[in-house]
């Protein structure tokens, strides 16, 4: 007669191993898998995005860089120093725990939503010059280089960890002199409504550091060029690090900086863990100043000559 603990145990290690092979075949194939689909359906940057998303998410589980996927490599035994771990962490938008006694996603950050946004609004075919602004938390400077782009990401911070194809800068966006007219595409993710405040190290205050960010981006992009950015949304206020935009903030701080919005979308936070498309008028009803970003806003906008 068979034992009931064995056959379990090794029920539990079959589906071990399966969840183990899954999770390198996603993290081996995954750009392979994002270009097909680029160039065989029409809503090619948003499956392309998607994917990418779940890839990353399925390296984080195994803890795993994609350097691992080389057995035998001196990389693949090598791991992310303690003070790396942190930072690489927040590429991720899903916090894993526990649940009603199952493994379940406990947390989900706005990132869930703004990444396929960014890829649903990308230029096709994937070529040109782009630019991550306050890239270092955001996965998709690597994306867009595995894509690719030209790629250039500044942040006020040093690298995280260097990455083929990508031009690192540490800098201010505001001072940092780009030749006028240097890119096609400009990526913004939740990153304006810090410039100027007290965030992520930075000790030069400027009420109207978004404006100068904008404007800097302006004179960056080509003319034509494309502006994707998203920003919390909500009641319109300051909070020591960040501000929150309501409508009218938004679009009169793009105007401002010589933009036309060309597309827009709006969520919301339901619960924990859940991101929902939401009318502006209800999304900006939303109190982000005091309970953090539970709305934002995505836009795709475009320089006005001048």
């Amino acid at each position: 007669m068979r034992c009931p603990a064995k056959a379990r145990l090794r029920a539990e290690k079959a589906a071990k191993r399966a969840r183990a092979a899954a999770r390198r075949f996603a993290r081996r194939h995954w750009c392979r898998i994002a270009r097909v689909f680029a160039g065989r359906c029409q809503v090619s940057s948003c499956v392309a995005g998607v994917l990418l998303l779940v890839a990353a998410v399925l390296g984080s589980l195994s803890g795993c860089s994609p350097a691992a996927q080389r057995p035998g490599s001196d990389r693949s035994r090598q791991k992310a120093s303690p003070a790396l771990e942190g930072q690489l962490d927040l590429l991720h938008p899903l916090t894993f725990g526990e649940k009603d006694g199952r493994r379940a996603v406990v947390g989900c950050t706005e990132r869930i939503v703004e990444v396929p946004f960014v890829h649903r609004h990308l230029p096709y075919p994937f070529r040109g010059r782009l630019l991550d602004v306050g890239y270092l938390e955001s996965e998709i400077i690597y994306q867009a280089a595995s894509l690719g782009f030209e790629t250039w990401g500044i942040d006020i911070r040093p690298a995280a960890a260097q990455f083929p194809g990508i031009h690192y800068v540490q800098g201010d966006v505001v001072k940092y002199p780009f030749e006028p007219h240097s890119f096609d595409v400009v990526v913004a993710l939740s990153t304006v409504e810090h410039i100027g405040l007290r965030a992520y190290g930075n000790v030069e205050l400027d009420p109207a550091g978004d404006l100068h960010a904008l404007q800097a981006i302006h004179r960056a992009l080509k003319p034509g060029g494309r502006l994707i950015l998203t920003v919390p949304f909500g009641k319109r206020g300051v909070a020591e690090w960040q501000r929150i935009y309501d409508y009218d903030a938004l679009h009169a701080l793009l105007r401002g900086a010589g933009f036309r919005v060309e597309a827009e979308d709006f969520w919301t936070k339901q619960g924990h863990v859940r991101w929902v498309p939401t009318p502006w008028k209800e999304a900006e009803q939303v109190d982000s100043v005091t309970l953090g970003a539970m709305a934002v806003a995505g836009v795709v906008a475009k320089p006005i000559p001048r």
